[in-house]
């Protein structure tokens, strides 16, 4: 069974035990052993997008990297792909710098942790698409005896175990920022095989320029301007697709959706639904799903009865 240690970063942390249980399920069904982190902060992208400072750019990202390492993990698995490219990027950042490395080590004393390790070939955050999807043997963690993966088969076992389908479903797959395109091709192929009709849509959302941590009025008003642009424009793209609803594969993404909904004037739009909400009901496992997944899944009727 694949050990993996999960970072649920401040987005999911809004609804985390629903999300947890949601996790741990799809985890278990993807014969996956999953652990959450422990004491892990947030990734400091969102402070970090309005003030540069290396505390927020470098050390908040770092220390839940640390905290795995100390844990014996080579890897932090995230569903948010802004948080995974914040920890991947202070890492490169304390690797052009011998400085930052003396200055990082310092840094996360007082908080209870060491980064061991700094290369990147070696350590850093994925994106839970690489769990079903990643095709190169590097990607793969050890397995129980010690051995690496020769092949990630986590998809194709996924396929002989689901017990619903895609068919009549047609789906506007959103990737915003994340660039793997060959996860993005493999997951196109998977909800294809499920009978599924696919479009893509990459514009990103905004990611954490949208989470209005900063005090200044004018910021807050024009990251509400741009969210709700976005929101019409992806809306427009599922109209032009014929989209029943929107798949999001980051739980950022999928959250600054959610939060358009109260400032879009828009009077219809597409439900979004989130990577983990899809693989549950796909899954048949008994799951919350949000709202907009049971419209989306037309559960309505059944959660009634």
């Amino acid at each position: 069974m694949k050990k993996i240690l999960y970072y649920p970063g401040c987005v999911e942390s809004n609804n985390i035990k629903a999300k947890n249980k949601n996790l741990y399920k799809i985890f278990e069904f993807l014969d996956i052993e999953a652990e959450l982190l422990e004491e892990w902060n947030c990734c400091g992208a969102a402070p970090g997008y309005y003030d540069h400072k290396f505390f927020n750019k470098v050390v908040m990202p770092l220390r839940n990297l640390g905290l795995a390492q100390s844990k014996g993990a080579k890897y932090l698995y995230t569903g948010c792909q802004v948080c995974s490219k914040s920890i991947n990027k202070a890492l490169d950042t304390v690797n052009k710098n011998s400085m930052y490395k003396n200055q990082i080590d310092y840094s996360l004393k007082p908080f209870k942790a060491v980064l061991s390790d700094t290369d990147t070939d070696k350590t850093g955050a994925k994106h839970i698409l690489d769990l079903m999807f990643a095709l190169n043997e590097t990607n793969i963690e050890t397995n129980d005896s010690g051995d690496i993966a020769a092949e990630n088969k986590t998809a194709e076992n996924f396929l002989k175990k689901a017990v619903k389908n895609l068919k009549g479903h047609s789906i506007l797959l959103y990737t915003g920022c994340y660039d793997n395109q060959d996860n993005i091709l493999q997951l196109t192929k998977f909800l294809e095989n499920l009978g599924a009709r696919v479009s893509l849509y990459s514009e990103c959302c905004g990611g954490e320029k949208l989470q209005n941590v900063t005090p200044l009025r004018n910021k807050r008003i024009e990251s509400a301007n741009d969210l709700n642009e976005f929101f019409k424009s992806i809306n427009q793209k599922a109209n032009e697709t014929d989209s029943d609803y929107i798949l999001t594969i980051c739980s950022m993404c999928q959250q600054n959706l959610i939060n358009a909904v109260d400032m879009s004037d828009l009077e219809s739009f597409a439900p979004m639904v989130g990577f983990e909400e899809l693989i549950g009901y796909l899954a048949g496992l008994e799951v919350e799903l949000g709202e907009y997944a049971n419209y989306a899944f037309n559960l309505y009727s059944e959660t009634a009865i």
